[in-house]
Formats: structure tokens, sequence, C-alpha cells
């Protein structure tokens, strides 16, 4: 006798519940995520003796810490300048100022970058110095409206020169410090724990904002945070990778030369300038609002710290599955199509958010965020290594870099310009 469709009959004929089935496959879903998180734990508590593992050890250990740190300050310091009335063109001034900064040092940090035999302890050193910014954020808190506002977006905009050195250095750290075939896993590990830690930790300080005075809820906020990213520097000075040979030091170059040297990558590779001009497109669409998201909830939607903090909460948490599912994709799929796929989907948070009718619709744009940020993170990274060449990786950086910060100079300022206009 067959049985299926052919018959008519339904599944309840074989005895099987397709609700049943669903929730079956939802509970393996989240009984592997929540394996994978026991795992990495377990991983955590354990130091390996294989330099590589031991590396990504490291790696995953001070990435989860800086969870916290993100979860703090990453998430609130817009916010606090929201709550002292401080305006949208300020609150851009938070991206626009330290892109601005890193235009000019882009460059040169390439150029600094390659010079350094030990790019562990050059990046160590400089992510310390960024990270110190936060103890300046809980200072500034005791100071007036005007002049905490101001005093955040001058550090924040000097913290730029450490950052950009940093960040151009990290790509070689992380390019030498595991093998490219373990990368993408290890990556997928480590933003899913950069996820969750960011998620309970801002529901947590969000929590804490509701319940203490205005502002010694945020200053514990931003010490905490600066804790937090003094740990993390201290595990990632830890990892090991070989001393890459100094290059030698060029001679003073005036600005046509400048200008052409940020051209030639581009006009060399083919597929480095098809990486820009995507990553190009996505980040106009990425920075336009950035500076209005907070205004937009305190403002508009009347969102409490609490709600604020919820709603960060459940971004990271379908950023974490997101890291997971992601990075068993990302092999698969590739920079460029992971990249598609998530730039479609992320398109969808700034609509969502627009139409919120009150400050709980929040909650489901934030899961759009998570779910495809996530692929977005991913592909960037595997996608400048995968189009930049080793013995040149600090230049490529640095054009890239540099492209991506004037767009981050720009285009929340005509965000926040094109706001102000249609009011």
């Amino acid at each position: 006798m067959r049985t299926g469709s052919s018959t008519g009959c339904s599944s309840y004929c074989l005895g099987i519940d397709p609700a049943r089935g669903r929730k079956r496959a939802v509970a393996t879903l989240i009984g592997e995520v929540v394996a994978r998180g026991v795992a990495a734990v377990t991983v955590l508590l354990r130091v390996p003796e294989e330099r590589e593992d031991r590396n990504i050890y490291y790696l995953v250990l001070q990435t989860a810490i800086v969870g916290i740190l993100n979860g703090g300050t990453g998430t609130f310091i817009s916010v606090y300048l929201a709550r002292i009335g401080a305006s949208g063109f300020v609150v851009s001034l938070l991206t626009s100022a330290p892109a601005l900064v890193t235009i000019m040092m882009s460059l040169p940090s390439g150029e600094i970058v390659a010079r350094q035999r030990n790019l562990v302890r050059y990046t160590t050193a400089t992510f310390a110095l960024v990270r110190s910014i936060h103890i300046f954020a809980a200072v500034a808190a005791f100071a007036s409206a005007d002049v905490a506002a101001t005093l955040i977006v001058v550090v924040w905009a000097l913290s730029a020169i450490p950052s950009t050195l940093a960040n151009t250095g990290w790509y070689g750290v992380m390019a030498e410090s595991m093998s490219p075939r373990r990368r993408p896993l290890v990556n997928g590990l480590r933003w899913s724990l950069l996820g969750l830690f960011s998620g309970v930790s801002t529901a947590i300080f969000g929590l804490v904002l509701d319940r203490l005075p205005f502002p010694l809820g945020y200053q514990v906020v931003f010490l905490v945070s600066f804790i937090a990213g003094m740990l993390a520097t201290y595990y990632y000075s830890k990892i090991r990778i070989p001393d890459q040979p100094p290059a030698p030091p060029k001679e003073r170059k005036g600005l046509r030369e400048q200008m052409h040297e940020l051209a030639h990558p581009l006009l060399e590779s083919p597929a480095f300038r098809e990486y820009v001009v995507a990553c190009t497109v996505l980040r106009v669409g990425l920075f336009l609002p950035i500076g209005l998201y907070s205004i937009y909830w305190v403002n508009e939607l009347h969102a409490t710290d609490t709600l604020i903090g919820l709603r960060t909460t459940v971004g990271n948490g379908a950023l974490t599955i997101g890291y997971f599912l992601w990075g068993r994709m990302a092999v698969r799929l590739g920079p460029r199509r992971g990249l598609a796929l998530a730039a479609g989907g992320l398109s969808l948070y700034p609509l969502l958010t627009g139409l919120a009718p009150s400050a709980e619709w929040l909650l489901p744009a934030a899961l759009f965020w998570g779910a495809f940020a996530s692929g977005i993170d991913m592909s960037l990274f595997e996608g400048i290594l995968e189009v930049s060449p080793a013995d040149r990786r600090s230049q490529y950086v640095a054009v890239n870099t540099f492209i991506a910060n004037t767009i981050a100079l720009a285009a929340p300022m005509v965000g926040a310009a094109l706001a102000a206009a249609t009011r």
C-alpha cells in the first residue's frame, strides 16, 4: 500500500504532527547553539598547547570580553548624548569626527605598520590607548551637558589615531595567527560570543541605568567598559605570530604622490576594485542614518534605557545565532555571494525602524539587524583578506580604510542634514 500525497493521506494519517516536527526542528537548532556555547566555554577554560590553538584561544577570549565593552559604552554613549540634549549633528560627530581623523591617518598607517617587526606588541599598545577612552567618558559625565558632549566628541576623534594603527595591524595578526582553513569557523565562534556577551551585558546595563540616578548610572557603565577593555587587551597581548621583516622607510611624498599611491591598488587589482565598489554602496546605506537612530529612539519613540538595552540584547541574540550560521555558510558561499545576501537582508533594518509605531517595535527590527549584520561582518573581513596580496596587505587595508572612513565622515552628516531639512 502506498502512502503520501498520491493517496490524499495527510501527515496525520501517518502519525506525524507537523507542529511537533517544527518544534523538534527549532529545539534541535537551539540545542545545537547551546552545545556550541558550552563547547566555547569549555575552550575558554583550557589553554591549549599548540601555538595556533593557543592563538585561537586568546582571540576568542579577548573577543568575548570586548562584548562587554560594546554592550556598555559602545551601545550607550550615543544614548547618553541624546539624554543630555545633544543635537543630531553632535551625535553624528561621534561617528564623523573619528572618521575624519582616520582618513588623515589611513595612508600613513599602512607605512607605519609595515615598519613594525612585532605586530602583536604594536597593536597591543595601540588597542590599549583606544580602549582607555572609556574612562574619559565617565569623567566627562561630571561636567555640564555642553562641556561633556564636546569633550566626548573630541576624545573620540583623537582615539581614531591609535585605532587606525591598531586596525591596520590587526589584519596582519589575524592572517598570521591561524590557517585560512580555520579562520571562517573561528571568526564565526568569536563573533557569536561577541554578540552573546554584548547582548547580555547591554540588558544588564540597561537595567542599571534605569535604577541608578543620572548620570551615575552612565558613569558606572563607562567605568566597567574601561575595565573590560583593558582585560581584553591583556589577553590579546598573549597571541604569538612570527615577526615580519620591517619595510624600509620611504621618502616623504607630496600630496600628488600620495593620491597616486592611494589609487594604485585600485588600478592594479580588478578584484580589489570590485570589492571597494560593492563596499562603498553598502556603507553609504549603513552610515546615512547612523547618527539618527538614538535621537529617534529617545525623542520620537520615547524608549527607556531598559528597552534600548533589550533591543540591543535581541539584536545581539540574533547576531550570535547569525555568526554561528554564517560561519558555516561562509566557506560554501564565499565572500561575494555572502555579502550580496547579507546586504539585501540588512536593508530592511532602517525601513522597519522608520515604520515602527512604538518603541516595542524596535525589537523585531533588531532581529533583522542581528541576523544579517553578522553576514556583513564575516563577508567584508574575509573579502579584504581574499583580494589583498600578503606582502602588501597593510597598503590595501589602508586604502580600504581611507575610503570607508570618507563615507563614515560624510554620510552621517548628510543624513542629519536631510533629516533636519525634512522636519
